[in-house]
């Protein structure tokens, strides 16, 4: 059973009554949906940034998830342009953890990729040597 969240805006999209839903151990699915880029950025990364403002239980972030994100962007599936976006706003959020074994690899990936104007500009090309990096590291 699925318990509301305390109401705040914007409203998860992906709920059918616009209504965000935490899961049962209070984590709220916009952090959950944003890290794995279920829907489009809009909706998630507002209602992830109101529940990092709350105390709300961390979400983990792990090598798997950036890397499923990657191979989406090379695959077409996701937008390769909208990367700097989607991980400007994973990595700011406080309620996302990494662990200790993936911090470096996946800090270092997120910093780079959501700060095109400091590294390269994104492109599919970024995303396969991230990959490759994630899967020697």
């Amino acid at each position: 059973m699925q318990k509301e969240c305390e109401d705040h805006s914007p409203a998860d999209p992906r709920s059918p009554d616009g209504m965000r839903y935490c899961d049962p151990s209070g984590e709220c699915r916009a952090l959950i949906g944003l890290i794995h880029w279920e829907s489009s950025l809009d909706g998630p990364i507002g209602a992830a940034n109101h529940c990092d403002a709350d105390d709300r239980p961390s979400v983990r972030l792990d090598r798997d998830a950036v890397r499923d994100i990657l191979q989406r962007c090379v695959s077409g599936q996701l937008n390769v342009l909208e990367l700097p976006r989607w991980a400007e706003a994973v990595h700011m959020l406080d309620c996302v953890e990494i662990d200790e074994v993936d911090r470096d690899v996946l800090t270092q990936c997120l910093f780079e990729v959501s700060t095109p104007e400091l590294f390269e500009p994104i492109t599919v090309d970024v995303c396969r040597r991230w990959i490759r990096r994630m899967e020697e590291a």
